[in-house]
């Protein structure tokens, strides 16, 4: 094991343990890999399986710096709520569970701590598609980016009014977008409803092939590079004398430093340590159709549903929204039948029968904000996580600078908007 002070930079050819296999996890291993360390990646599932990372959207979001808990978040979640085909799902047997997380998440909205997160998702989606792009490259997967910015829809012109604000605070921070009206919607996505008065383009966007798909790719790269993958559950983690150690059926497995991108799982691992990372499970759901008979040519942004869209090598994709239900409940049904619904609404023609069904849980912390952090309490083992709708996104950048606060390139200061002590 690398003998050297416990919170300096940890030297390549050290050996790094990584907790999980979505994007975070594997973008991490593959640059750390790249950057000369020796990686072990271990998840119980294959890599992109399982999560959020199989079943997202497939976009690079770079102009999206606005946390979920705006000023006014209370008013905004009462009307989602009262709305049965509203973004917004609470279970009410998991309330009690989730107050304390929902109380946070409303305190993170307002003053000082809006405008933190504002200041950490500018700083971490800068960048993000040139990031990703390099990322891609470099695993050999480029084919599967293509920039192609967003179209934002809106169906009222109180809901477009009411987004002149937020576009401009986009502006004022270089996310460059451009303002079309109903004719341009129409030529600029013919299978769509006629039901949009006002779209916004917004130019800071990619679209990746499909998000499993890329996931296999770097994990396959990764690989190439030296990256061990186990398929293994990790029971727990501890600290030892020169690291930290993951246990695999009761026996340890010791690592000069092991990092914990293990999606909302993390949450456990770090009550292990007694360290508080304030994790929910934020399920989204979707639908994919494989023979969808419209497509998209553009991600779109369906501002007045919560819901996105985009046409990915495995079919026309639809979905989104937040329900606040734990991690074991069932999928709820009926969200599957009233998506169906939907989608036929905005797509005419939709074969409401072919359309293939997925849940999966966000890592969602209440400011929105992703951890990058070493632990509070263990030198030797680091946080990648939290990163909620965004992990592709920003799993370049987070990749980036997880690598330079593991090898000393970057101080524990550097990433403090993002460290696990906000939370203490």
């Amino acid at each position: 094991m690398a003998e050297v002070p416990a919170t300096q930079g940890i030297a390549p050819d050290a050996e790094v343990g990584i907790i999980g296999a979505g994007i975070i996890g594997v973008a991490s291993a593959f640059e750390l890999s790249r950057q000369g360390y020796r990686v072990t990646l271990f998840d119980q599932d294959q890599p992109g399986r399982f999560g959020p990372s199989f079943g997202n959207a497939g976009h690079i979001a770079g102009s999206d710096i606005f946390p979920l808990s705006k000023p006014g978040i209370e008013r905004t979640a009462l009307r989602m709520l009262a709305d049965r085909d509203g973004p917004l799902k609470l279970s009410a047997s998991h309330l009690p569970k989730s107050l304390p997380w929902l109380w946070n998440f409303w305190r993170s909205g307002r003053g000082d701590n809006y405008l933190r997160s504002i200041r950490a998702l500018t700083a971490i989606s800068a960048d993000a598609v040139e990031s990703t792009e390099t990322l891609f490259a470099q695993a050999g997967i480029a084919d599967k980016l293509q920039r192609k910015a967003a179209l934002y829809l809106y169906e009222s012109d109180r809901s477009y009014d009411a987004s002149k604000a937020d576009w401009a605070e986009k502006a004022s921070n270089g996310r460059a977008s451009i303002t079309v009206d109903d004719a341009a919607i129409r030529d600029l996505e013919p299978d769509l409803a006629p039901l949009f008065r006002h779209g916004v383009l917004s130019q800071e966007w990619a679209l990746v092939s499909d998000p499993y798909d890329v996931v296999t790719g770097l994990a396959k790269a990764a690989q190439r590079m030296g990256v061990n993958f186990e398929c293994a559950k990790v029971e727990r983690i501890a600290v030892s004398d020169t690291g930290a150690e993951i246990f695999i059926d009761g026996k340890p497995r010791s690592f000069d430093a092991v990092l914990i991108a293990a999606g909302v799982w993390s949450r456990g691992f770090a009550a292990q340590l007694g360290e508080a990372l304030p994790l929910e499970a934020e399920r989204g759901y979707n639908l994919t159709y494989p023979d969808a008979p419209v497509r998209n040519e553009h991600p779109l942004v369906f501002a007045d549903r919560g819901i996105v869209s985009t046409t990915l090598t495995s079919g026309l994709r639809i979905g989104g929204w937040a329900e606040y239900a734990g991690l074991r409940a069932p999928a709820g049904q009926t969200y599957f039948l009233r998506l169906h619904r939907i989608c036929r609404t905005l797509f005419p023609g939709i074969d409401d029968k072919s359309g293939i069904e997925w849940m999966g849980p966000r890592p969602s912390l209440p400011d929105s904000v992703p951890v990058l952090s070493r632990s509070a309490r263990a030198p030797r083992i680091f946080y990648a996580c939290g990163h909620g709708h965004y992990g592709l996104t920003q799993a370049a950048k987070s990749a980036n600078l997880i690598t330079d606060l593991i090898s000393g390139k970057a101080a524990d200061d550097d990433l403090a908007l993002f460290s696990i002590r906000r939370f203490s």
